[in-house]
């Protein structure tokens, strides 16, 4: 009985820190990053030291969670968890253009090349696994920018979105 008593005490004990990391793990849908800087351009990246604030872009089969996110210009680390069950990433270009009407190729791929001729900035978070998150360290500029997945047949499954930058 002895040993019992104590495997319950266990068990109690570890669905009590469970419950509260849990907790302390839950978060708000906040999709704005916060920290001012005033470098200028968008370069990404895994790596680079840059500091300042952090914007979650989700993905998944075929969208980025949130769609239209915003943060505020300066140093920028956007982290990008693939919740789904193939590979993604996430590519972003400084632009005006409507994230659903972009240059793309004859496969329907977006035409980055034709992207740099319009855009002023540009940074990827390339091959994010299934279940895996990277991240990539941005220069935001206030303004509006485009993000997408260009692998074959995500920009065409809808798989864009849009990153607005305010001062």
């Amino acid at each position: 009985m002895r040993l019992q008593t104590r495997g319950l005490f266990g068990v109690v004990a570890i669905l009590a820190i469970a419950g509260f990391v849990v907790a302390g793990c839950g978060g708000d849908e906040d999709t704005t990053a916060t920290e001012p800087a005033t470098e200028t351009g968008a370069a990404g990246g895994a790596g680079g030291g840059v500091k300042g604030a952090t914007l979650e872009i989700k993905m998944g089969e075929f969208y980025f969670n949130p769609k239209n996110a915003t943060a505020k210009a300066g140093p920028t680390t956007i982290e990008a968890p693939n919740e789904g069950s193939v590979e993604h990433e996430l590519v972003v270009f400084k632009t005006n253009m409507n994230p659903a009407k972009l240059p793309t190729e004859a496969n329907g791929e977006v035409n980055e090349e034709k992207m740099d001729k319009v855009a002023e900035g540009a940074g990827e978070i390339p091959d994010v696994e299934a279940g895996d998150t990277k991240s990539g360290d941005f220069k935001l500029t206030p303004g509006k920018y485009v993000m997408f997945c260009n692998l074959p047949g995500h920009y065409t499954a809808g798989m864009y979105g849009t990153l607005t930058v305010t001062e």
